[in-house]
């Protein structure tokens, strides 16, 4: 499924989902994925409800559950160099 955020807050949510689904497809409850990566598991429920984290423990997710090898890529690519650009290429996806 292709997913195109409209704001940080959707993709915060998109990765908390993502999260969620990837916990529970290991049959892990939040205190196992708490075990498995290092992250408390009252953080784990505020994450999966709200998207809110902090990086460091983000990254501890990543590491447990996903690919933390293209972390750091995130700001490699080459996008929009001004706010004109960066409007044209949303209006454009859209």
């Amino acid at each position: 499924m292709l997913y195109f955020p409209d704001s940080p807050r959707e993709v915060q949510n998109h990765l908390a989902t993502a999260l969620r689904k990837q916990r529970k497809a290991r049959k892990h409850s939040r205190q196992k994925a708490a075990e498995f990566s290092g992250v408390p598991s009252a953080t784990l429920r505020r994450f999966e409800a709200t998207g809110e984290i902090s990086l460091r423990q983000f990254l501890m997710l990543c590491a447990a559950y996903g690919d933390l090898t293209h972390a750091d890529k995130l700001f490699s690519a080459t996008g929009p160099a001004t706010m004109d650009e960066l409007l044209a290429t949303h209006r454009d996806s859209s």
